[in-house]
């Protein structure tokens, strides 16, 4: 469980296909920030990203009278590419899953593509999708017949991107609540004896002051030197309860739904549909932390929150240094959201 706190926000590689076969952009090859030595990322959290050399699409910004988001989520469930969910127990495996739900093993694998073929970053707690979700989609002519039985006058329109003026993006929802959060690092936590916490078997990850590892139990997840640590699926006994995350395929922890975080791109939301892509206008051109992009306030709804119900959205930053950078130059606590459209998912670190 990552950490989910709702904090009023004064916020804040590429791979490419070529002859049938993966080959690097014209960027460096990917690794984690802040490691050292440095962490290579995987090319399966790298895909999810489009290439920055593809110019921004062009498109317009409707505004209508009334948000349409809370009709949407009313008439199509909440992440309907997957119409069941399963969370993981300790001891669960990928064919055990499988097997439960009435599935062959490479069907489960097939509706979960942030498996890695050895089922080797299956992580207890977290949900991955049994049965396949509804291809209907009554919402969407729904939505679009209200909204086109205004008149134009009725609605106001930007435009943005490269010739033309490209694609209708409606609004989702005005002034919904924005805030942040990141998972627990070493750094924010200072004090007490030093403690070893260990896998559920009993193995030694790191050794780490008694504050953080009490922080590492209440948070669920957090970052250890080079590594990151979740909580794993047994009972928690002087410290000897989580497990170590692949930096490699989740360089900066995982989501609700065991896919990978990606800092200034995930987003909580519990009334957007799942691995849907949003556009929010008052993050476009920001500069962010550690990163030599502005923001093009694309943003991808992939994890959930337990801390607010709905009109409110979660932006992952990674680390509370950079909500703290970002304060400085944005007094922030609600946004506008409009659909995303083909808007450009970036690789911000």
């Amino acid at each position: 469980m990552l950490l989910q706190r709702a904090v009023s926000l004064a916020i804040f590689g590429i791979l490419a296909f070529t002859s049938n076969q993966f080959t690097a952009s014209a960027e460096p090859i990917a690794v984690v920030h802040g490691t050292s030595p440095a962490i290579e990322i995987s090319a399966s959290y790298l895909a999810a990203f489009d290439s920055d050399d593809t110019p921004e699409p062009a498109f317009e910004l409707v505004d209508a009278p009334t948000d349409i988001s809370s009709k949407l989520i009313s008439l199509k469930k909440r992440g309907t590419e997957c119409g069941k969910y399963y969370t993981v127990r300790s001891g669960d495996t990928c064919s055990k899953i499988a097997k439960k739900a009435g599935l062959s093993s490479g069907a489960f694998m097939d509706l979960n593509p942030q498996i890695n073929n050895g089922c080797t970053n299956l992580h207890v707690n977290k949900k991955y999708c049994v049965k396949k979700g509804s291809s209907k989609s009554k919402s969407k002519s729904k939505s679009s017949s209200k909204s086109s039985s205004k008149s134009s006058g009725s609605c106001t329109k930007t435009h943005k991107g490269n010739g033309g003026s490209g694609k209708q993006r409606k609004k989702l929802q005005s002034s919904a609540t924005f805030t942040y959060y990141w998972i627990a690092q070493q750094s924010d936590y200072k004090g007490g004896s030093s403690v070893a916490i260990k896998t559920c078997s009993g193995k030694t990850i790191a050794k780490v002051n008694e504050n953080y590892a009490d922080a590492l139990v209440m948070e669920g997840t957090g970052v250890v030197g080079n590594k990151i640590v979740n909580l794993g699926g047994c009972s928690c006994n002087n410290y000897k309860c989580f497990e170590e995350i692949s930096r490699s395929e989740e360089p900066y922890g995982i989501t609700a739904y065991g896919t990978p975080l990606r800092p200034y791109v995930s987003i909580a939301a519990n009334d957007l549909p799942k691995n849907t892509r949003i556009y929010v206008p008052q993050l476009d051109g920001w500069k962010l932390p550690h990163s030599n992009k502005k923001h093009n306030g694309c943003l991808l709804v992939d994890d959930q929150s337990w801390s607010f119900s709905s009109h409110h959205i979660d932006f992952f930053v990674y680390e509370m240094d950079n909500y703290h950078a970002l304060d400085k130059q944005h007094r922030i606590t609600k946004v506008d959201i409009y659909e995303g459209g083909d808007c450009k998912i970036l690789n911000y670190l």
